[in-house]
């Protein structure tokens, strides 16, 4: 059930029996403190079980509300819970930040004075798109477009516009971002005047890499890439290789790169990177502006819980039903050419990420050594969250635990538990604004 307080709840009388059923439950400070503790999760799970030290048991959901405990449903996509978004978002920020700056997450503080590069690569073209440039001229179809112009990243020409091919770009970005690591390796062997198998041996190439939905329905990559030893990430490379030298071998590397990827029905496409493409060294000037750890890993952590469109969801797939939703006519298509190419021998697979459209990679992708992993974070906070729990804390260490839990379902049961937990939930917003209100305050700001 979606979290959405406005006024029509109000009148309905679902919700209105069930605000008065919880306000009345001797249990619901426990309720409302279990969905705090979710950070007011949009969809929470909901659990049934015991905990067991030895023989004893030290908690169990028969004495919880609903006899239910609440735990986050861990969605990365804002539009679908802000609240696991955010927490993921910071994961990323701190994975993002500990492999930039170092002395952090158990990665070494000298991997902030090895070569690193801030890249950015697109998918090419297939027709042109509605679009507003930075340097004020008009569209290619003679308009200026305003920044909200719905209009933006929509086909100038939808008849001629190849949306299949934008589709399959999309499944096969992943693949074309294994060739470019590859093709990143033989360029800087070229430039170093070595064979590959000797640079492998002198440089790891490690990196973490963020894809993005354009508004054209195109996923491009953002990525930070670092030279490190293969021995050991806290070793520079023993080949000596600059940061601007490995902005030219990426910028190589990504316009070498190419992939046979199938098509369906025996057919092959070739897959290229696009022709615009960007490299930024950290902490380099450019235009006046210093490229900052800080800066790149805000970056990233904001575009790792972004999708393609809320809307556009695996049951939700007819073209009228997307446009009822307010699904803008470019994903539209788009959506419609990936339901075309899964009827296609062979690529039956596709049907399953129509809400991707066509893209089945994973959002966020790091090379083994970069940084620390999510699942660490993860488990450090879970840990850090135990240590806490007072039921707990008095316990013998030594005696073994048995947790024994059953998914009994999602979301919360009413409207009127809807309503109560979206005001936690602009409770803790309005407390995390004004901590960062806090933290960019000048110090002279009185």
């Amino acid at each position: 059930m979606s979290l959405v307080a406005d006024a029509s709840v109000l009148d309905n009388p679902a919700a209105m029996k069930g605000l008065i059923a919880r306000v009345a439950d001797p249990l619901r400070e426990r309720w409302l403190q279990q969905v705090r503790r979710t950070g007011a999760c949009r969809h929470p799970i909901r659990l049934q079980g015991i905990v067991r030290r030895g023989d004893q048991v030290v908690y169990s959901t028969a004495g919880e509300p609903d006899r239910a405990l609440l735990v986050r449903c861990g969605n990365r996509r804002a539009e679908r819970c802000p609240s696991c978004a955010y927490e993921y978002a910071g994961d990323m920020y701190q994975l993002v930040y500990a492999g930039l700056a170092g002395g952090r997450k158990g990665v070494p503080e000298s991997v902030a004075e090895h070569a690193q590069v801030f890249a950015t690569l697109t998918a090419p073209s297939f027709g042109p798109v509605h679009t507003r440039r930075d340097d004020g001229r008009p569209c290619r179809c003679g308009c200026r477009h305003a920044e909200d112009d719905p209009l933006l990243g929509r086909a100038i020409d939808p008849e001629t516009y190849d949306y299949e091919g934008a589709v399959l770009w999309n499944w096969h970005a992943p693949g074309l971002w294994n060739r470019f690591v590859t093709e990143l390796v033989r360029g800087l062997a070229g430039d170093a005047g070595v064979s590959e198998r000797t640079v492998r041996e002198l440089v790891r190439v490690s990196y973490v890499k963020v894809a993005e939905f354009q508004g054209r329905g195109l996923v491009h990559f953002h990525a930070m890439i670092r030279l490190d030893s293969p021995a050991d990430r806290a070793l520079a490379p023993d080949l000596e290789i600059t940061a601007d030298e490995l902005c030219t071998a990426i910028r190589g590397a990504a316009g070498r790169s190419s992939l046979q990827g199938h098509a369906g029905d025996g057919e092959v496409v070739e897959l290229r990177f696009g022709e615009q493409m960007d490299t930024r060294v950290l902490r380099g000037e450019e235009d006046g502006r210093e490229l900052t750890p800080e800066q790149v890993a805000a970056y990233v952590a904001k575009y790792s819980c972004k999708g393609s469109h809320h809307t556009i969801t695996r049951a939700d797939t007819s073209p009228e039903q997307l446009r009822e939703n307010g699904v803008p006519e470019q994903l539209v298509q788009m959506a419609a050419a990936a339901i075309r190419l899964s009827k296609r021998s062979g690529l039956q697979g596709i049907g399953k990420w129509v809400h991707m459209l066509g893209f089945r990679g994973h959002f966020v992708t790091k090379s083994r050594a970069y940084s620390t992993t999510l699942g660490e974070l993860r488990d450090t906070r879970a840990k850090w969250r135990a240590d806490r729990d007072e039921q707990l804390a008095d316990d013998d260490e030594s005696t073994p635990v048995l947790a024994t839990w059953q998914y009994i379902g999602s979301g919360y049961r009413n409207p009127g538990d809807v309503l109560l937990a979206a005001g936690v939930e602009a409770s803790i917003r309005v407390a995390r604004e004004a901590l960062h209100d806090r933290r960019c305050r000048p110090a002279d700001d009185t």
